[in-house]
């Protein structure tokens, strides 16, 4: 514990313990139990090129800028999402609530029709939009930027909507609901 000049000021330092590879980068176990630890939104990123719609669940999105209003999701390149938004150059950010976590454990499996019994329709790029969402972020791909075995996609937000309810949030390997105040 290290105190400050306000010594009722207190703040707790907790040290984890990680293996080190030659380089002295964390390993990447370590990594991702460190990253497990985070909250973050659960969203859908859908995209559509040559008719052809999907979607995947991601948690690796963020904002970038509000002006002009800019966002970004992360996409391991081995997914099927991954060539379809980068040749699409479009994608929607479908920000899921707390009601549908079989929506998002459906769109993290691998089904031919992950449409199929999902309430969505079509925006003008022919990217699905989720039905009774918190929110969507319909986008057009700025820049890509390929880190490792993923591709950061930073999208100019075009048109966007929101509604009132509670978003699925996921947290240590699990879908969890948002506790209301």
């Amino acid at each position: 514990m290290n105190r400050s000049d306000n010594d009722e000021d207190q703040t707790m330092t907790i040290h984890v313990e990680a293996v080190a590879t030659p380089d002295m980068a964390i390993d990447d176990g370590a990594f991702r139990s460190i990253m497990r630890t985070m909250v973050n939104g659960v969203t859908v990123i859908t995209t559509s090129h040559d008719g052809h719609v999907h979607g995947m669940t991601a948690t690796a999105f963020s904002s970038v800028s509000a002006e002009p209003p800019t966002v970004l999701i992360v996409l391991n390149r081995s997914t099927r999402t991954h060539p379809l938004v980068s040749a699409s150059r479009h994608f929607v950010v479908n920000l899921l609530s707390q009601d549908q976590a079989e929506v998002g454990a459906r769109f993290a499996g691998k089904l031919d029709n992950q449409f199929d019994g999902v309430p969505h329709r079509l925006n003008e790029e022919g990217i699905p939009l989720i039905d009774d969402v918190v929110a969507t972020l319909e986008c057009e791909t700025i820049n890509e930027l390929a880190v490792g075995t993923h591709t950061i996609f930073i999208g100019r937000v075009i048109r966007g909507s929101r509604s009132h309810t509670m978003p699925l949030v996921y947290h240590d390997g699990n879908f969890k609901a948002v506790a209301s105040s």
